[in-house]
């Protein structure tokens, strides 16, 4: 059975080092048996040669009977190999932990082409969510990336999901957990214990969201923060971006990219209304959204979270400003 027959496939990919990544949605038991594992062998250039004494060759199982083995990549003989339901079964039993009901959570599990890379997706139960003043829900979701390749770390984060934006929209501090390298230090027992020592700390989260919402945006301050703090971050082309959705809710494109105006100031064109975006940014909570709407478009993986990740900073030196 091919995964698409199993569950759904996402309309939504991503990139990853350049390579494609596909999604697909649906229980942890139906897509478990459908990622893929891997093995570390010698490396050699002929079956009979000498093997390399200071590199292995990482290689991908057959998912299918009719699949063979594909090597993907190589690592240093201390690389420790973490598979991807290892990894993924070591969240699951965090959340247990912490008193989660696993059984019939929502999942999304994201594989590059030869399935070296993963993000899985856990979305908590509802009495996890948290609702701000606009009536739309936030849902708490956990992240997890992991490669065999030695190409990324190991990352495991909780942040926020808004379900009105239907391509994903993650809001709120990523409150990264662990970051770990794929070294003879690495310790996956460590992952249950860290989810559920964070897990304590949701409340907090939805009261940074209240805060957010009473503090007020002015025009004079906006434009500060875009054209110096946040350009310097993310570069104008975002900036601008953000500048326009928190002052109508419609997302732009830049016209004259050789344009040297601010970002407030560059030519631009409307191209669609941001789902749940006010037409006015009125307090910091606003601006979070204009935010988290550009990170989370980013196709590549690694930068998505890495601005996501940044979301809480900028508003609070944006906060600083106003």
């Amino acid at each position: 059975m091919k995964i698409e027959d199993a569950v759904e496939v996402l309309e939504t990919p991503g990139r990853w080092h350049g390579r494609r990544v596909t999604y697909w949605a649906g229980s942890w038991l139906r897509l478990r048996d459908h990622i893929p594992s891997f093995k570390t062998a010698d490396f050699r250039a002929s079956d009979d040669g000498a093997a390399n004494p200071y590199l292995k060759t990482v290689v991908r199982m057959p998912v299918r009977a009719f699949e063979k083995e594909v090597p993907i990549g190589t690592v240093s003989t201390t690389y420790t190999l973490a598979q991807h339901v290892d990894v993924a079964e070591h969240c699951f039993k965090g959340m247990e932990g912490a008193g989660v009901s696993v059984a019939d959570l929502q999942c999304e599990v994201g594989l590059s082409e030869l399935g070296e890379w993963m993000n899985l997706r856990i979305y908590f139960p509802d009495s996890y969510s948290c609702t701000p003043k606009d009536g739309q829900k936030l849902a708490l979701r956990l992240e997890c990336f992991n490669s065999v390749d030695a190409s990324s770390r190991l990352v495991i984060l909780l942040g926020w999901f808004r379900f009105v934006c239907g391509n994903g929209l993650v809001i709120g501090d990523t409150r990264t957990d662990i970051r770990d390298v794929h070294n003879k230090h690495m310790e996956l027992a460590a992952i249950p214990g860290t989810i559920c020592e964070t897990l304590k700390s949701i409340q907090e989260e939805k009261r940074r969201f209240s805060m957010w919402e009473s503090i007020d945006v002015e025009d004079s301050n906006l434009n500060q923060w875009v054209n110096k703090l946040l350009s310097h971050e993310w570069g104008k082309k975002a900036a601008c971006r953000v500048y326009h959705i928190c002052k109508s809710g419609f997302d732009v494109e830049i016209t004259d990219p050789f344009s040297r105006e601010e970002p407030t100031a560059k030519p631009v064109k409307r191209l669609m209304k941001v789902p749940g975006s006010p037409d006015t940014a009125k307090n910091m909570y606003d601006v979070s959204l204009a935010l988290s709407w550009v990170a989370t478009r980013r196709m590549d993986s690694e930068q998505r979270v890495a601005w996501q990740s940044a979301i809480p900073d900028l508003i609070e030196r944006f906060a600083v400003i106003a």
